[in-house]
Protein backbone atom coordinates (compact mmCIF):
# COMPACT_ATOMS: atom_id res chain seq x y z
CA UNK A 1 0.00 0.00 0.00
CA UNK A 2 1.67 3.41 -1.15
CA UNK A 3 1.50 6.81 1.08
CA UNK A 4 -1.26 8.13 -0.71
CA UNK A 5 -3.07 4.50 -0.87
CA UNK A 6 -3.51 5.04 3.25
CA UNK A 7 -4.59 8.25 3.95
CA UNK A 8 -6.65 7.92 0.84
CA UNK A 9 -8.41 4.98 3.01
CA UNK A 10 -8.17 6.78 6.22
CA UNK A 11 -9.30 10.85 5.20
CA UNK A 12 -12.98 10.46 6.28
CA UNK A 13 -12.14 9.20 9.90
CA UNK A 14 -8.67 10.70 10.07
CA UNK A 15 -9.25 13.36 12.59
CA UNK A 16 -11.61 11.73 14.16
CA UNK A 17 -8.20 9.36 15.26
CA UNK A 18 -5.62 11.69 15.47
CA UNK A 19 -4.73 14.50 18.47
CA UNK A 20 -3.55 17.86 17.29
CA UNK A 21 -0.69 19.37 19.29
CA UNK A 22 -1.42 23.24 19.79
CA UNK A 23 1.86 23.95 21.35
CA UNK A 24 4.24 23.96 18.78
CA UNK A 25 2.62 26.02 16.52
CA UNK A 26 1.88 28.50 19.64
CA UNK A 27 5.65 27.64 19.11
CA UNK A 28 6.19 28.66 15.62
CA UNK A 29 4.92 32.09 16.17
CA UNK A 30 7.03 33.16 18.05
CA UNK A 31 9.41 32.94 14.85
CA UNK A 32 7.26 34.75 11.96
CA UNK A 33 7.62 38.94 11.27
CA UNK A 34 5.37 41.62 11.81
CA UNK A 35 3.78 41.39 8.01
CA UNK A 36 1.86 38.90 5.34
CA UNK A 37 4.04 36.09 4.89
CA UNK A 38 3.78 33.50 2.16
CA UNK A 39 4.15 29.82 3.37
CA UNK A 40 3.31 26.11 2.53
CA UNK A 41 2.00 23.30 5.26
CA UNK A 42 3.56 20.31 3.43
CA UNK A 43 2.09 16.82 3.73
CA UNK A 44 -0.95 18.97 5.43
CA UNK A 45 -3.35 15.81 5.44
CA UNK A 46 -7.07 17.42 6.23
CA UNK A 47 -5.25 20.20 7.05
CA UNK A 48 -5.79 20.46 10.77
CA UNK A 49 -2.56 22.24 11.69
CA UNK A 50 -2.53 24.14 8.56
CA UNK A 51 -5.77 25.92 9.99
CA UNK A 52 -4.19 26.22 13.68
CA UNK A 53 -1.21 27.87 11.92
CA UNK A 54 -3.00 30.03 9.36
CA UNK A 55 -5.09 31.76 12.57
CA UNK A 56 -1.41 32.88 13.75
CA UNK A 57 -0.19 34.53 10.54
CA UNK A 58 -0.38 38.06 10.36
CA UNK A 59 -3.62 39.34 8.20
CA UNK A 60 -2.93 39.26 4.63
CA UNK A 61 -0.98 36.21 4.76
CA UNK A 62 -1.14 33.16 2.25
CA UNK A 63 -0.86 29.85 3.50
CA UNK A 64 -1.15 26.67 0.75
CA UNK A 65 -1.28 22.86 2.36
CA UNK A 66 -0.01 20.40 0.38
CA UNK A 67 -0.32 16.44 -0.18
CA UNK A 68 -0.10 13.56 -2.29
CA UNK A 69 -3.36 12.59 -1.20
CA UNK A 70 -6.68 14.35 -2.85
CA UNK A 71 -9.07 12.74 -0.71
CA UNK A 72 -7.35 14.08 2.23
CA UNK A 73 -7.12 17.57 0.79
CA UNK A 74 -11.11 16.83 0.15
CA UNK A 75 -11.82 16.99 3.85
CA UNK A 76 -9.03 20.29 4.05
CA UNK A 77 -11.53 22.26 1.55
CA UNK A 78 -14.33 21.35 3.14
CA UNK A 79 -13.27 22.11 6.81
CA UNK A 80 -11.77 26.36 5.49
CA UNK A 81 -13.62 28.70 7.21
CA UNK A 82 -13.19 32.52 7.84
CA UNK A 83 -9.67 33.30 8.70
CA UNK A 84 -8.64 29.87 8.15
CA UNK A 85 -8.49 29.12 4.86
CA UNK A 86 -5.59 27.30 3.32
CA UNK A 87 -5.44 26.93 -0.44
CA UNK A 88 -5.15 23.13 -1.23
CA UNK A 89 -2.46 21.56 -3.37
CA UNK A 90 -1.81 18.42 -4.47
CA UNK A 91 1.79 17.87 -4.47
CA UNK A 92 4.37 15.74 -3.39
CA UNK A 93 6.58 16.74 -1.11
CA UNK A 94 9.87 16.24 -2.89
CA UNK A 95 8.39 17.92 -6.00
CA UNK A 96 6.82 21.57 -4.66
CA UNK A 97 5.57 23.08 -7.81
CA UNK A 98 6.32 26.59 -6.45
CA UNK A 99 8.70 28.95 -7.73
CA UNK A 100 12.48 29.49 -6.64
CA UNK A 101 13.03 31.57 -3.55
CA UNK A 102 8.72 32.56 -2.82
CA UNK A 103 8.20 31.21 0.14
CA UNK A 104 8.82 32.67 3.79
CA UNK A 105 7.56 29.71 5.22
CA UNK A 106 7.33 25.82 5.47
CA UNK A 107 5.82 23.16 7.79
CA UNK A 108 6.00 19.49 8.55
CA UNK A 109 3.75 18.11 10.84
CA UNK A 110 4.22 14.54 11.78
CA UNK A 111 4.92 13.49 8.17
CA UNK A 112 8.44 13.90 7.75
CA UNK A 113 9.14 9.77 7.72
CA UNK A 114 6.84 9.56 4.41
CA UNK A 115 9.48 11.71 2.41
CA UNK A 116 12.93 10.83 1.09
CA UNK A 117 14.65 13.63 3.45
CA UNK A 118 17.05 14.43 1.35
CA UNK A 119 15.25 15.10 -1.40
CA UNK A 120 12.27 17.31 0.74
CA UNK A 121 15.06 19.30 1.73
CA UNK A 122 16.53 20.12 -1.33
CA UNK A 123 13.31 21.12 -2.80
CA UNK A 124 12.72 23.38 0.80
CA UNK A 125 16.59 25.20 0.15
CA UNK A 126 14.96 26.10 -3.24
CA UNK A 127 11.30 27.52 -2.82
CA UNK A 128 12.38 29.26 0.51
CA UNK A 129 13.84 32.87 0.47
CA UNK A 130 16.77 33.16 2.11
CA UNK A 131 15.87 34.00 5.68
CA UNK A 132 12.78 32.08 4.97
CA UNK A 133 12.34 29.46 7.98
CA UNK A 134 11.42 25.42 7.61
CA UNK A 135 10.00 24.00 10.80
CA UNK A 136 9.74 20.22 11.15
CA UNK A 137 7.52 18.67 13.98
CA UNK A 138 8.02 14.70 14.42
CA UNK A 139 8.61 12.11 17.09
CA UNK A 140 12.26 10.11 16.77
CA UNK A 141 13.00 6.63 17.29
CA UNK A 142 13.54 6.91 20.34
CA UNK A 143 10.62 9.19 21.42
CA UNK A 144 8.28 6.53 19.16
CA UNK A 145 9.88 3.79 21.36
CA UNK A 146 8.36 5.67 24.61
CA UNK A 147 4.95 6.26 23.64
CA UNK A 148 1.72 3.78 24.51
CA UNK A 149 2.02 1.82 21.51
CA UNK A 150 5.68 1.18 21.82
CA UNK A 151 5.84 0.00 25.81
CA UNK A 152 2.34 -2.28 25.04
CA UNK A 153 2.23 -2.05 20.99
CA UNK A 154 3.70 -5.59 19.57
CA UNK A 155 6.27 -5.15 17.06
CA UNK A 156 5.45 -0.98 16.78
CA UNK A 157 8.75 0.01 16.99
CA UNK A 158 9.95 -2.99 14.64
CA UNK A 159 7.44 -1.86 12.43
CA UNK A 160 8.27 1.82 12.32
CA UNK A 161 12.32 2.74 10.67
CA UNK A 162 11.07 5.28 8.74
CA UNK A 163 11.59 7.66 11.86
CA UNK A 164 15.00 9.90 12.17
CA UNK A 165 16.65 11.30 14.82
CA UNK A 166 17.83 14.33 15.77
CA UNK A 167 21.54 13.84 14.52
CA UNK A 168 20.00 12.43 11.33
CA UNK A 169 18.51 15.55 11.07
CA UNK A 170 21.27 17.61 11.52
CA UNK A 171 23.51 15.45 9.65
CA UNK A 172 20.67 16.09 6.10
CA UNK A 173 20.20 19.16 7.05
CA UNK A 174 24.29 20.29 7.14
CA UNK A 175 24.50 18.44 3.82
CA UNK A 176 21.63 20.43 2.12
CA UNK A 177 23.00 23.96 0.50
CA UNK A 178 20.75 26.99 1.44
CA UNK A 179 19.67 25.43 5.07
CA UNK A 180 21.15 25.97 9.08
CA UNK A 181 19.60 24.00 12.06
CA UNK A 182 18.58 27.25 14.33
CA UNK A 183 17.25 25.36 16.89
CA UNK A 184 15.74 22.52 18.71
CA UNK A 185 12.80 21.63 21.18
CA UNK A 186 11.33 19.03 22.74
CA UNK A 187 7.75 18.81 23.66
CA UNK A 188 6.11 16.96 25.93
CA UNK A 189 2.26 15.98 26.03
CA UNK A 190 0.56 14.29 28.85
CA UNK A 191 -2.20 11.99 27.08
CA UNK A 192 -4.85 10.05 29.02
CA UNK A 193 -7.45 7.27 26.97
CA UNK A 194 -9.25 4.23 27.57
CA UNK A 195 -8.65 0.72 26.32
CA UNK A 196 -11.44 1.43 23.83
CA UNK A 197 -10.46 4.23 22.20
CA UNK A 198 -7.27 3.33 21.76
CA UNK A 199 -8.57 0.02 19.89
CA UNK A 200 -10.26 2.21 18.13
CA UNK A 201 -7.57 4.26 16.75
CA UNK A 202 -5.55 1.27 15.70
CA UNK A 203 -7.94 -0.66 14.26
CA UNK A 204 -8.73 2.44 12.19
CA UNK A 205 -4.83 3.01 11.46
CA UNK A 206 -4.98 5.88 13.59
CA UNK A 207 -0.82 5.84 12.69
CA UNK A 208 0.51 4.96 9.66
CA UNK A 209 2.72 2.05 11.10
CA UNK A 210 -0.32 0.07 11.39
CA UNK A 211 -0.82 -0.33 7.92
CA UNK A 212 2.64 -1.98 7.99
CA UNK A 213 0.87 -4.90 9.57
CA UNK A 214 -0.50 -7.77 7.61
CA UNK A 215 -4.26 -8.01 8.95
CA UNK A 216 -4.24 -11.17 10.89
CA UNK A 217 -1.01 -10.00 12.47
CA UNK A 218 -2.36 -6.31 13.51
CA UNK A 219 -5.68 -8.18 14.79
CA UNK A 220 -3.61 -10.58 17.07
CA UNK A 221 -1.30 -7.50 18.04
CA UNK A 222 -4.62 -5.52 19.05
CA UNK A 223 -5.32 -8.07 21.29
CA UNK A 224 -2.11 -8.62 22.56
CA UNK A 225 -1.80 -4.87 23.27
CA UNK A 226 -5.11 -4.26 24.93
CA UNK A 227 -4.62 -7.10 27.23
CA UNK A 228 -0.73 -6.03 28.23
CA UNK A 229 -2.41 -2.72 29.40
CA UNK A 230 -1.73 -1.55 33.22
CA UNK A 231 -5.90 -0.65 33.31
CA UNK A 232 -9.04 -0.19 31.25
CA UNK A 233 -8.21 4.18 32.16
CA UNK A 234 -4.41 4.77 31.17
CA UNK A 235 -2.52 8.14 31.08
CA UNK A 236 0.97 8.51 29.74
CA UNK A 237 3.50 11.52 28.30
CA UNK A 238 4.19 11.59 24.29
CA UNK A 239 7.17 13.58 22.96
CA UNK A 240 7.88 15.36 20.35
CA UNK A 241 10.48 17.15 18.20
CA UNK A 242 10.37 20.70 16.49
CA UNK A 243 13.36 21.30 14.48
CA UNK A 244 13.99 24.98 13.44
CA UNK A 245 15.57 25.32 10.25
CA UNK A 246 16.93 28.82 8.47
CA UNK A 247 17.36 29.78 4.95
CA UNK A 248 20.89 30.54 4.26
CA UNK A 249 22.04 33.13 1.42
CA UNK A 250 24.97 30.74 0.77
CA UNK A 251 24.08 28.99 -2.44
CA UNK A 252 21.16 29.01 -2.83
CA UNK A 253 18.90 29.46 -5.58
CA UNK A 254 17.96 33.18 -6.46
CA UNK A 255 14.46 33.95 -7.11
CA UNK A 256 12.55 33.97 -10.20
CA UNK A 257 11.45 37.29 -10.62
CA UNK A 258 12.68 40.26 -8.53
CA UNK A 259 9.63 41.74 -8.63
CA UNK A 260 7.20 41.86 -5.03
CA UNK A 261 5.67 39.07 -4.04
CA UNK A 262 2.03 39.66 -5.65
CA UNK A 263 3.83 37.57 -8.56
CA UNK A 264 2.27 34.03 -9.29
CA UNK A 265 4.14 31.27 -6.92
CA UNK A 266 3.14 28.09 -8.91
CA UNK A 267 5.34 26.73 -11.07
CA UNK A 268 4.54 26.58 -15.00
CA UNK A 269 4.06 22.32 -14.44
CA UNK A 270 0.75 21.17 -15.84
CA UNK A 271 -0.24 18.18 -14.16
CA UNK A 272 0.65 19.20 -10.49
CA UNK A 273 -2.08 21.11 -9.41
CA UNK A 274 -5.42 19.58 -9.09
CA UNK A 275 -7.22 20.48 -5.80
CA UNK A 276 -9.11 23.34 -5.03
CA UNK A 277 -8.31 25.08 -8.43
CA UNK A 278 -5.21 25.37 -6.20
CA UNK A 279 -3.38 27.88 -8.56
CA UNK A 280 -6.51 30.19 -8.89
CA UNK A 281 -6.69 30.39 -5.06
CA UNK A 282 -2.75 31.54 -4.85
CA UNK A 283 -3.15 34.05 -7.64
CA UNK A 284 -6.31 35.93 -5.84
CA UNK A 285 -4.74 35.94 -2.30
CA UNK A 286 -1.72 36.60 -3.77
CA UNK A 287 -2.83 40.03 -5.52
CA UNK A 288 -4.43 40.69 -2.08
CA UNK A 289 -0.81 40.99 -0.65
CA UNK A 290 1.58 43.73 -0.58
CA UNK A 291 4.41 41.70 0.49
CA UNK A 292 7.70 43.19 -0.90
CA UNK A 293 10.02 44.31 1.39
CA UNK A 294 11.83 41.64 4.19
CA UNK A 295 12.53 43.19 7.52
CA UNK A 296 10.72 41.03 10.25
CA UNK A 297 11.13 40.59 14.08
CA UNK A 298 14.16 38.22 15.05
CA UNK A 299 13.22 34.98 16.68
CA UNK A 300 13.02 35.26 20.64
CA UNK A 301 16.32 33.87 21.11
CA UNK A 302 17.75 33.92 24.78
CA UNK A 303 15.39 31.47 26.19
CA UNK A 304 15.82 28.34 28.19
CA UNK A 305 14.08 25.67 26.07
CA UNK A 306 16.45 26.80 22.94
CA UNK A 307 18.95 23.69 22.07
CA UNK A 308 21.58 25.06 20.20
CA UNK A 309 22.45 23.64 17.13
Amino acid sequence: MTVSDHFDRVAVVYESLRTTDEAPVRWIGRFLPDRPVIGVDVGCGTGRYSRLLRRLLPDGSLLAGSDVSAAMLAQLKAGNHGRGVVVPLVSAAEELPLRTASLDLVTAFNCVHHFDLGRFLNAVARVLRPDGQLFIYTRTPQQNARTIWGRYFPGFTEHELRLHSAAAFRDAVRRTDGLTVVATQTFRHPRSSTAERLRAQAEGHHYSTFSLYAPDELRASIVTFLARLPSPEISWTDEHLLIIVGGSRRNQAQPDSSSSMTCQLIDDQPGQISAGHAGDGFQQASDRCELSGRTGRPARAGSTVWTPS
